[in-house]
């Protein structure tokens, strides 16, 4: 090998290890070892299959204690001397661990084999022949002929099945049990349907009911016969699923979901006795035909008679209270649903089916389902602390009150569900006292409950216009109240918000009366209340919204009572605006931050209106209000006040003036406009220099 930085490399010498002179006889230059390099490349060589066969016998040691079987427990000591206990043989030591140990192979995933797969097409053809054979053959046999023909097939394939499983041939005993079982069935429906010995004379229902039997009956036995065959457990379990609703007779509605919830009952009992491999389908089929017991019991519950109703309200109600039974069972206790779910999908289906069978009673039937599930509530939420009744009470309460509150609305039965909706404050406010993670939401629905009852009763007509607004302020005074009271915790901005909703409601609701002074009234009372929760809670946004609600309250008034004044809406505006910026004042930001929107919104308008629109009074109280403006903001030294009441009582007094200018005569215009040009120009330095303090004083101002 030759380097390309230099001359060729070469192993060292193996006696003395210093670099040889490369291929050829030379000798070694340091011990004179003769040929050392050829004898070099050797010993080289040699050392390199040696370092890779130590590899190769740790990769094979590795390998076989990995695939080896776990070792046989020690055997039971026995009485008499105890003898010493034999130590393990050391393990060997490895030569050399250059490279990781390579990781064992995991076993492949169990997969369809191409075995099972010929199996199965061969048993699929063979029961498709049958059905071709039956169908097509027995025009040119004779019935008893293709019979016997039919019963030896299903014969030998079930004999085969039973020789097969003795042998151990798994995947062939399968598959020939299912096409026997596929076979038998086939032969009894055509037994039927070909009218074999007078069979056609059998109810078609009755005859299916017969054939499943026969065939569950058949499974069994076999199954018994050779217990290594899961197939025939298998075909017993799904022959006999349709067997109770095939014996319940037509028209017995309540029946069949009595035949359903037994079907689901012994599919569970099962369970205990199946093979572990056929468990999971027994839990299927229990949840499949309880599944259609809860919806078949449901549909006869409100569409179906009297006696039917209550009769599967009953039988549902037994059921959910059969499965927390059930789960007593240790063995079943892992194959059913947990207690929480079990209990609440018990309690909900017989609720849909016990709000059918009350609603056939119309109103007095509705209330009492609505009033029940407000029961259920306060009672879920009394026994809170036992993990299971909650789980059962909640969901029944809840499916009670809703279908119950429904067909009250929809049949426009407002009074009655007022006084409902009025009964779930109880509940909600249970909750909110005892259940800290849900106080929020129960907050609220303790408030809005008395908010949406007030708004029913006035859609009854229980109630007037303003008392129902009058009522629905008061919910949200006292939610503003509570929010003061919880200042500080997570229920505090759920009342706080809950109150302000029944506010807005309430409003919108008289106003739509035209009842302007009650509707002023009611923000009035709610931004007060608004305001004493943002005082306690500190909370700037809250009086923000607080005063608006009181500024929006004196303006409804005004404009109810058809007020035209500008100084009656502007006035509260700048008196708001004032007191919102009370902190602001107190903190001593800029005054165009602080008080200059409130100065402004009150001596502008009025300004305006004064020059536009004169009158004595109103220009007197103009000008004195801009004059104690501007004084009070060179008092206190504030830019804002000072600057907006000087230019206002400027442009009142230079509108004022304005139309008399031309009435003046032209030689007194032109001496007063020569004279004070005069005056200027001789102190013309002594003026600027005070119209430059001036304008500093007024810029230094805050």
């Amino acid at each position: 090998m030759t380097s390309p930085n230099g001359p060729a490399w070469a192993p060292p010498c193996p006696v003395c290890g210093a670099p040889s002179t490369g291929a050829g006889p030379a000798p070694c230059p340091s011990c004179g070892l003769p040929a050392a390099g050829e004898a070099a490349r050797v010993v080289a060589r040699i050392g390199a299959t040696i370092d890779e066969l130590a590899r190769d016998r740790d990769r094979l040691v590795a390998t076989l204690r990995a695939a080896a079987a776990p070792p046989a427990p020690p055997p039971s000591p026995v009485p008499g001397p105890v003898a010493p206990a034999p130590q393990p043989p050391a393990p060997a030591r490895r030569l050399s661990i250059e490279e990781p140990l390579p990781a064992v192979p995991p076993s492949p995933a169990s997969r369809v084999s191409p075995q099972q797969v010929l199996l199965g097409l061969g048993a699929l053809l063979v029961v498709a022949a049958a059905l071709a054979f039956v169908a097509v053959a027995w025009t040119r046999l004779g019935l008893v002929f293709q019979a016997a023909v039919m019963g030896t097939v299903t014969a030998t394939a079930c004999g085969a099945s039973a020789w097969t499983a003795r042998r151990g041939l798994r995947a062939t005993e399968e598959a020939l049990a299912g096409a026997g079982a596929a076979l038998l069935a086939v032969d009894l429906g055509a037994a039927h349907a070909l009218g074999l010995w007078g069979l056609d004379g059998v109810p078609p229902r009755l005859w299916t009911a017969v054939s499943c039997l026969t065939v569950a009956g058949a499974a069994l036995a076999l199954g018994r016969l050779t217990r290594s065959t899961v197939t025939w457990p298998l075909a017993a379990l799904l022959a006999a699923q349709p067997v109770p609703l095939l014996l319940v007779p037509a028209g017995a509605e309540a029946a069949a979901v009595a035949a359903a919830l037994g079907t689901a009952l012994l599919d569970v009992i099962v369970l205990v006795r199946l093979r572990p491999v056929l468990a999971p389908v027994a839990q299927v089929l229990a949840g499949l035909a309880g599944v259609i017991a809860a919806l078949g019991g449901a549909a006869v519950a409100w569409a179906g008679t009297t006696v039917d109703a209550w009769t599967v309200t009953a039988l549902l109600g037994g059921a959910g209270a059969v499965v927390p039974l059930l789960r007593r069972e240790p063995r079943l206790a892992q194959r059913l649903p947990g207690a929480v779910p079990a209990a609440g999908a018990g309690a909900a289906v017989p609720a849909v089916a016990l709000a059918g069978s009350l609603a056939r009673y119309d109103v007095a039937g509705w209330t009492a389902a609505a009033a029940t599930g407000v029961v259920l509530l306060t009672a879920a939420v009394v026994v809170v602390r036992r993990p299971v009744a909650p789980a059962a009470l909640l969901p029944g309460g809840g499916v009670l009150t809703l279908l119950g509150g429904s067909l009250l609305a929809l049949e426009g039965r407002y009074g009655v569900l007022a006084l409902v909706v009025l009964a779930g404050t109880v509940p909600a406010a249970l909750a909110a006292v005892r259940l800290p993670g849900l106080r929020p939401r129960a907050v609220v629905a303790a408030l809005l409950c008395p908010a949406g009852a007030v708004l029913l009763a006035r859609e009854e007509g229980w109630l007037g216009t303003a008392v129902a607004g009058l009522l629905g302020v008061l919910v949200a005074v006292a939610g503003f109240a509570l929010a003061a009271v919880r200042a500080a915790t997570p229920e505090e901005r759920a009342a706080a918000g809950a109150a302000a909703l029944a506010t807005l409601v309430a409003a919108l609701t008289t106003a739509e009366s035209g009842a302007w002074g009650q509707t002023a009234l009611q923000l009035g009372l709610a931004g007060a209340a608004a305001g004493g929760y943002a005082l306690v809670a500190h909370r700037r946004d809250v009086a923000a919204l607080a005063v608006a609600d009181l500024v929006v309250a004196s303006w409804v008034a005004a404009a109810g009572a058809a007020v035209e004044t500008p100084e009656a809406y502007t006035l509260p505006a700048a008196a708001g605006l004032l007191l919102v910026a009370v902190p602001q004042l107190r903190a001593g930001p800029r005054s165009w931050a602080a008080e200059g929107p409130a100065a402004g919104t009150a001596l502008v308008p009025s300004a305006l209106v004064a020059v536009a629109e004169p009158s004595a009074l109103r220009l007197l109280l103009v000008v004195v209000a801009a004059a104690a403006v501007t004084v009070a903001g060179a008092l206190t030294h504030r830019q804002a006040p000072f600057v907006v009441g000087a230019a206002a009582l400027a442009f009142v007094v230079v509108g004022r003036l304005s139309p008399y200018a031309p009435l003046v005569p032209r030689w007194l215009t032109l001496a007063v406009v020569g004279l004070a040009l005069l005056l200027a120009g001789a102190t013309y330095e002594r003026r600027r220099q005070q119209a430059r303090e001036a304008f500093a004083w007024v810029v230094q101002m805050r």
